[in-house]
């Protein structure tokens, strides 16, 4: 086999990580050891006492069904930032049979992209950005709720000729970086490279970015090569990394940096059961929620460098609790624009999305000191594919069973901060309770909420967290 890149290794950690977690560390590292071979004997003695020794966890006990058949891992650019992590340049193929790994591949976004047959209307801030009459599988991970952007990109992957997927995980580039940076460089003679976790995001820019012309291959050969030299030697990491390694893919599940999808019914029971999958949850009508997702829609990798605050005032009375929420972003990017091959970031244009509970009644929504309107059924009387200008002055609301989201644009020029406040109300009985989820692809934001004046949390929010 010609390639062995690192990221299918997300599909199946899962079973290495119960056992660092339940005691049964030596026979899971015995099991990885497999897994990163390619074969896995399931009659074998590594399998069975791991089997036994989780005292048959399901996910584990299913790893003879999950370890055979079609997968795609999605290789997202949180640099730029999209609804689930990142923009998706490139995803990995992966198929097994039976615990044998027998196909395994880098592929070019593009190029199943370039399958599509007919037409397929975008969203609405997907066509005022980018203007282009279509939506297609490069911007097909719009959806907060991984789970339903998951399904969308198979139906776009099978458009283009990936069939027979039986499921999708996510990964940001983050943790390819964190993950060399437990394992150490490794060279990459083919294209001359030293890789390390400093310089893997420009390398991976300039093979992505530089020089690229229609048809080119280079992006997905450059990182076909690095997984080939990252999984030899994660195949031969000692115990002393390999526990730290484990403990990264752990942290990346919990914190949803990665996050997995299945077409099993039951089997997406349990990956969100576990917290895996990616999805927006109801709390219960006694627990408020607040989800603050961006897409970068500018064309550019200016996450490298925006930053965000929230502050949260809550004030309840005995017939109804008002919230008004501030966002503040600011971008310290030196450009306006990408100076490549040196800087990749530059102003941020974002379509913000705040989710909220189903109840929540918006009074107010203001974008840098611009209060905005409700959108109405007449904005949307022309077909979102004819859109050519962006709605600066409306917000929009979709409703979700369960909660509401709540879509506007903000835009914050280089070395410049923007502002956007809401203002709604609701109904909350007893002790104040929230759910404040974090984006995946965002490292961490600060929030700082008070309740009828007394301040409940003030610090940084690095996963999702009931308050």
């Amino acid at each position: 086999m010609k390639m062995k890149q690192l990221w299918w290794y997300v599909l199946s950690v899962t079973v290495v990580l119960v056992g660092v977690a339940g005691g049964c560390g030596w026979s899971g590292y015995g099991l990885a050891r497999e897994i990163l071979r390619g074969e896995v004997n399931f009659s074998g003695g590594n399998y069975q006492f791991f089997n036994w020794c989780t005292n048959g966890l399901p996910i584990v006990g299913r790893l003879g069904q999950i370890l055979d058949g079609k997968y795609i891992v999605l290789l997202q650019n949180n640099r730029e930032l999209r609804a689930t992590g990142g923009f998706v340049g490139s995803y990995v193929r992966v198929i097994w049979d039976m615990g044998k790994l027998v196909d395994l591949g880098v592929q070019d976004i593009y190029v199943p992209d370039g399958k599509l047959v007919g037409h397929v209307e975008p969203p609405y801030p997907v066509q005022e950005s980018f203007r282009q009459g279509w939506w297609k599988l490069r911007d097909a991970n719009w959806d907060p709720d991984f789970a339903s952007a998951a399904a969308t990109v198979k139906w776009f992957l099978e458009q283009g000729g990936e069939t027979g997927i039986k499921g999708i995980a996510a990964v940001n580039l983050d943790l390819i970086q964190r993950w060399l940076g437990v394992i150490g460089w490794v060279n990459v003679p083919e294209f001359g490279e030293v890789v390390n976790a400093d310089n893997m995001y420009s390398l991976a820019q300039k093979y992505a970015e530089t020089s690229w012309y229609e048809g080119s291959k280079q992006k997905q050969e450059f990182l076909g090569a690095v997984g080939e030299e990252v999984v030899k030697l994660t195949r031969n990491v000692s115990i002393r990394k390999y526990i730290p390694l484990m403990k990264l893919f752990y942290e990346e599940l919990s914190k949803k940096q990665m996050q997995m999808w299945f077409e099993d019914e039951e089997m997406r029971r349990i990956v969100d059961s576990l917290g895996w999958g990616g999805r927006i949850e109801k709390p219960g009508r006694e627990i408020d929620l607040l989800y603050v997702v961006e897409s970068n829609l500018g064309a550019n990798k200016s996450n490298c460098c925006v930053e965000r605050r929230l502050t949260h005032d809550v004030k309840r009375d005995e017939h109804v609790t008002r919230e008004k929420l501030r966002i503040e972003w600011m971008n310290t990017s030196e450009y306006d624009s990408p100076v490549k091959p040196v800087f990749w970031g530059g102003n941020y244009l974002t379509y913000v999305r705040v989710v909220l509970p189903e109840e929540a009644k918006i009074q107010d929504i203001k974008v840098r000191g611009l209060i905005l309107r409700m959108s109405t059924p007449n904005d949307f009387l022309m077909p979102n594919s004819l859109r050519q200008e962006i709605s600066w002055d409306m917000y929009n609301i979709e409703k979700r069973s369960g909660h509401q989201i709540v879509g506007f644009w903000v835009r914050v020029e280089h070395k410049d901060s923007a502002t956007a406040e809401l203002e709604y109300e609701s109904v909350r009985a007893g002790e104040y309770k929230i759910l404040v989820k974090r984006q995946p692809g965002i490292e961490k934001f600060g929030y700082k909420l008070t309740v009828d004046g007394k301040t409940k949390f003030d610090g940084f929010i690095n996963r999702d967290i009931l308050i």
